[in-house]
């Protein structure tokens, strides 16, 4: 059960973030200025990275907390 929730809140995460990427990516390149393009391009991009890494630890304890339920 844990495992399933942490599933569908990685498969929301993943959608808000491609979204969001989407939906910016347009107004970054009306910019004039590549250097802050660039830089907040990377900074989404790293923030995209952390929100991926923080749904696979959420999918480890919903594993462990399925494991441990059961005993």
């Amino acid at each position: 059960m844990f495992t399933t929730i942490s599933f569908a809140m990685l498969a929301f995460i993943a959608w808000i973030a491609h979204s969001g990427n989407k939906t910016e990516r347009r107004f970054y390149d009306l910019g004039s200025d590549h250097n802050i393009r660039d830089v907040t391009l990377h900074i989404r991009q790293d923030l995209k990275l952390v929100a991926f890494l923080l749904a696979g630890i959420l999918v480890m304890l919903g594993i462990l907390g399925d494991i441990l339920s059961q005993h």
